[in-house]
Formats: C-alpha cells, sequence, structure tokens
C-alpha cells in the first residue's frame, strides 16, 4: 500500500525539454528567489552570479542560510519562476531532467548507501566502468587504506544505510562514486566534515587536479574547504552578504573572515 501510494504521487517538475545543451559552460542566477511549496517565506532571495565551466564555487554561511537549498536548485527539485536560472542562455526548465540530472554528480549530507558490496555502491549509478576507472575513483577520494582495512575490502558488504562504516568512510565512498561518474557538474553538500584535515587536503588536490575543466560548488562549514575556491560566497538569511576569493574576503574582515580566523585557532 505505501508502495502504491508512493507511485501515485504526481512529482512537481515535469520535464518538457525544448532546448537541447551538450554542457553546463555558464550558468547564471538572475534574481533567484526561492521558496519551498510547504512555506511562506522565501529561503533564497535575489541571488545574482555567473558560474562559467571550470571554476570552483564555495558556498559557506550559519547554519539555516539556505546554503544546501542553493546546491540543490541546480537539481531541479522544484518549480522556479522563469529565468531565474539559466545554462548556457537556456532556462534550466527548457533542459530535459535526464540531461541536467546526468551532467550532474552530487553528494549530500546524507549518503544513500545499499545492503551491497563497497564495489557496488561506488559503481552505483556511473553505469558501465573499468576497474583502472573505478580505483582512480577511490584513488581521488582518499578511500584506499579504508578499503585496505575492510574484511573482504571492495567485496565487503556495507549495512543498511553504510551501517557497517564510519562517518567519514561514507562520505569517502559518495564521493568516489561521484567522481566515477566523471560528472560536468559536482556538487558537495558539506561532503567533507567527518574527514581529518590532511584527508581534507588530499581530496581538495585531487579536485583541483582532476576538474580544472569542469564546474564544482562545494558547501562547507569548515573554511579551510574553500580557501582554495575561485569565487566564495557568503550566504545569510538566504542573501549574499559576501563573495570573493579568500584572500579578498580576509581583508573584508567580515564574517568569512572573523570565522576563518576563530576555526584557526581551534585546529
Amino acid at each position: 500500500d505505501r508502495l502504491e501510494a508512493t507511485m501515485r504521487v504526481k512529482p512537481l517538475i515535469a520535464s518538457t525539454p525544448r532546448k537541447h545543451v551538450d554542457r553546463p559552460e555558464r550558468i547564471e542566477m538572475n534574481d533567484l528567489t526561492f521558496t519551498y511549496p510547504e512555506t511562506a517565506h522565501p529561503v533564497l532571495r535575489d541571488l545574482n552570479m555567473t558560474i562559467e565551466q571550470g571554476t570552483t564555487i564555495g558556498i559557506v554561511g550559519p547554519t539555516g542560510s539556505g546554503k544546501t537549498t542553493f546546491l540543490r536548485q541546480f537539481l531541479r527539485e522544484y518549480p522556479i519562476g522563469r529565468d531565474m536560472l539559466t545554462v548556457n542562455g537556456v532556462p534550466y526548465e527548457d533542459v530535459a531532467l535526464e540531461t541536467v540530472r546526468g551532467w550532474t554528480g552530487y553528494v549530500s549530507q546524507e549518503h544513500l548507501l545499499f545492503s551491497k558490496s563497497v564495489r557496488d555502491n561506488i559503481l552505483f549509478g556511473a553505469g558501465e566502468a573499468t576497474e583502472a576507472e573505478l580505483q582512480e575513483a577511490i584513488r581521488l577520494a582518499s578511500f584506499e587504506k579504508d578499503i585496505e582495512t575492510l574484511e573482504q575490502g571492495l567485496e565487503t558488504m556495507v549495512g543498511e544505510r553504510g551501517i557497517t562504516l564510519s562517518g567519514g568512510q561514507k562520505q569517502r565512498l559518495s564521493i568516489a562514486r561521484a567522481m566515477l561518474k566523471k560528472p560536468e557538474l559536482l556538487l558537495l553538500d558539506d561532503s567533507l566534515s567527518a574527514v581529518d584535515a590532511k584527508t581534507e587536503s588530499h581530496i581538495i588536490d585531487s579536485i583541483r587536479s582532476n576538474r580544472h575543466q569542469s564546474t564544482t560548488l562545494i558547501v562547507a562549514h569548515r573554511l579551510s574547504a574553500v580557501a582554495h575556491a575561485d569565487e566564495i560566497i557568503v550566504l545569510q538569511d538566504g542573501m549574499i552578504s559576501e563573495r570573493g576569493t579568500h584572500d579578498s574576503l580576509m581583508a573584508q574582515n567580515g564574517w568569512y573572515a572573523q570565522q576563518f580566523e576563530r576555526q584557526s585557532e581551534e585546529m
């Protein structure tokens, strides 16, 4: 009964493709304002920015400022106003859903893992992949040493929702899955929070060296994860309060600089 009830639910987004877009070379937000259907107040307000292909964007801000909602706009989970979000000059709503989600790799805060082997969990959604490609994705996610410690390595069974793995291992498995897909647009939603500083640095270096022609958006509470970004935006109450590179934001001595210094002292 629950399954049938779920299948009867109509999606909020209908795929009505009008134009074909090969790659997201230029994404633009034009006064983007977003309100969840069940709420009365907007979570994002009047956002304007341009994301060029090959750039890395960091998204930071206080808890509840709209960071996850910002990332999810690129998945087309909810309808938005016409022309508020465009790709290569084409409104997002005019591009087929399967195209948008086909070029996107998303690592959410809650990791979706199945009661299958580590190998199967990494390969999920990537289609056909060679052993070499699988090993490369594992290396990029800094997951090799963890696999060596597992009783059966890649064939180790992952319990329901990844119960047999630590928080950091779940994050790295999910990152390996996303990297294996080689997405044009990689979305990381606070996906480095459970790893140590050395591992975080290795993963960030991997992203920088292997994704210089693809776009990456990183939401983070630990600001060291976005210090390398081409542009960093600070969200507060759903609006962009600061933006710039790490150095320029430090010079502004606003929320970003104060938070970065506080976190540096705690390390």
